[in-house]
């Protein structure tokens, strides 16, 4: 009990690091869990391991000295048995649906835990037990008869899953069919790679092979246990030579000598010395097994380490996203006001405009020149500094504010020229008068300068912006007073268009100074890849504690 209190420090910490492991690497967190539940387990599990018709339940047998397990001439055991200490011979046999049926002997075991047609194990059978009164078993040994491999995929899948969970593995071979180079090495890597380093091999069947070729094939042998690092307690060999069925019937025969000639005392002596060396301390002997799962954490976790610094949480990826949105379209809006200031300066519009509008005011076409040459381009740029805006509000789904708008009229242009008596109310004065003031030439044309600009005209606009030929040609308008009624028209679009613009600014800057807020997620992710560094430092030095 000291040895295992004294490991709860490394296997907190271990539980901990699984529980930062994702959804990926279940199978993973599932063995770390099981393998340190398992170092508090006070019994010694011993498994017999090798492919179908090797002899495994033969062996185990003639190690309980009666026919515990079936045993036949084809592969029959389906399932894992688990073999325990009891006062009787029992079998139990667990079913998936939770059903447990239990009988006294072994013929429930030839119902329920053989192959089906298809040589499968049987899908309803869970799990497959055995009680026998052997004093092998008595101190707290358990013996496994795991199904053969090199039959079905998924079979051997759950082989090796079952080599997890044992203290000893057994590996029964045949002396006629020995192991090629790629299953030696494929089986010594995966048990080392697994910390499995308490193995026996033992070799069936040599009773079947002419001396010499026995000879040959235990040297062979000595040659592949020598490859295999394992960790026994002295006196006892990682090599052992039984073949099972002479064992097996000189054990029910109570021939020591024949069981003797079969080899299976020596195996006996030294299982009874490694339950005798381990049981006392299993906790101590199974801590090493945790070192390879330890690295496989290890590295998971600096794979996620990796892929949260590389990969930012979505929020944070919203946020940046929405961050560098946002000053895209406040360089973009800053630019369109600034190239709409430009447009709108005095200096500007009586650079471009003045000689044209004030030709127009001369020739009486001053309406249809401001609906196609200046109204055009103030539509234009008046448009993009409104779709930026547009374009915040939608995408931080804010509401528009009151759209940028420029009349072309003034408040206080009621003033008119005072109309001819002599001529009807319909006349095309009256009509050049009424157009100019709804387009917002009123104003210039209000006082004597506006009556001599519109009795000068040689073609007036109708209401729907029509030209027609005047009947009789007005008196003329000096240019330096159309250049002087220009002047004073684009001064006064100029001011009010700038403080238009700059009272659309403010009403704008809500949402394009808009303050992204950081999402909670954020702060646990940051919190996250705080826990993972930590962690893979305590990591660190739980390999180096068990590397000592």
């Amino acid at each position: 009990m000291a040895a295992i209190t004294s490991h709860f420090p490394l296997i907190n910490s271990l539980r901990k690091a699984v529980g930062l492991l994702d959804p990926t690497h279940a199978a993973l967190k599932a063995d770390v869990l099981y393998q340190c539940d398992r170092i508090s387990h006070t019994t010694l599990r011993i498994t017999v391991f090798g492919p179908f018709n090797y002899g495994k339940s033969t062996l185990l047998n003639a190690l309980l000295g009666e026919k515990t397990l079936p045993i036949d001439l084809v592969p029959t055991t389906g399932a894992a048995i688990t073999i325990t200490h009891g006062p009787a011979l029992v079998s139990r046999i667990t079913l998936t649906d939770g059903k447990i049926l239990e009988e006294p002997g072994t013929d429930l075991l030839q119902r329920y835990a053989i192959l089906d047609e298809q040589r499968q194990m049987q899908a309803h059978v869970a799990a497959v037990a055995v009680t026998c009164p052997h004093p092998f078993l008595q101190p707290g040994v358990e013996l496994v008869d795991l199904p053969g491999t090199d039959d079905r995929e998924a079979q051997n899948e759950r082989v090796y899953a079952k080599l997890m969970e044992t203290d000893v593995v057994v590996q029964l071979l045949d002396g006629r069919k020995l192991m090629t180079l790629a299953e030696r090495e494929h089986l010594r890597d995966w048990l080392m790679d697994r910390g499995i380093t308490t193995v026996l091999f033992v070799v069936n069947f040599l009773n079947l092979m002419e001396p010499e070729e026995r000879k040959q094939v235990m040297y062979r042998l000595r040659l592949l246990a020598q490859d295999f690092r394992t960790t026994l307690p002295d006196g006892v060999s990682n090599l052992y030579a039984v073949d099972a069925l002479p064992a097996l019937r000189a054990r029910l025969k109570g021939d020591m000598a024949a069981a003797t000639q079969a080899g299976l005392p020596a195996l006996e002596s030294a299982l009874h010395r490694l339950v005798q060396v381990r049981l006392p301390e299993l906790a101590v002997h199974r801590i090493p097994r945790l070192l390879p799962l330890v690295s496989q954490v290890h590295q998971a976790l600096q794979q996620q380490l990796q892929s949260l610094n590389a990969a930012p949480h979505p929020d944070a990826r919203r946020m940046a996203i929405q961050q560098r949105a946002q000053q895209l379209i406040q360089k973009g809006f800053q630019q369109s006001v600034i190239d709409l200031q430009d447009w709108l300066s005095l200096e500007n519009l009586l650079h471009q405009y003045e000689y044209d509008f004030a030709a127009s005011l001369q020739a009486g076409t001053a309406p249809l020149w401001l609906e196609e040459r200046l109204q055009p381009v103030w539509k234009q740029k008046k448009r993009a500094v409104a779709d930026w805006v547009y374009q915040a509000c939608d995408f931080f789904e804010q509401p528009r504010p009151v759209d940028l708008w420029v009349g072309w009229q003034r408040p206080d242009e009621a003033v008119q020229p005072t109309a001819d008596p002599s001529e009807p109310e319909t006349s095309q004065g009256d009509g050049m008068a009424s157009v100019a003031i709804a387009t917002g030439l009123g104003w210039v044309l209000a006082g004597p300068m506006g009556a001599a600009v519109l009795g000068g005209t040689s073609h007036l606009l109708n209401r729907a912006g029509r030209t027609k030929k005047a009947s009789e040609p007005g008196p003329s308008v000096s240019p330096q007073a159309s250049r002087e009624a220009a002047r004073e028209y684009l001064a006064h679009f100029s001011k009010t268009a700038l403080d238009a613009l700059a009272s659309y600014q403010q009403r704008a800057q809500p949402v394009m100074q808009m303050a992204i807020t950081k999402p909670v997620s954020v702060d646990q992710q940051a919190g996250q890849r705080t826990l993972l560094e930590n962690i893979l430092i305590e990591l660190q030095q739980l390999q180096e504690e068990l590397n000592y």
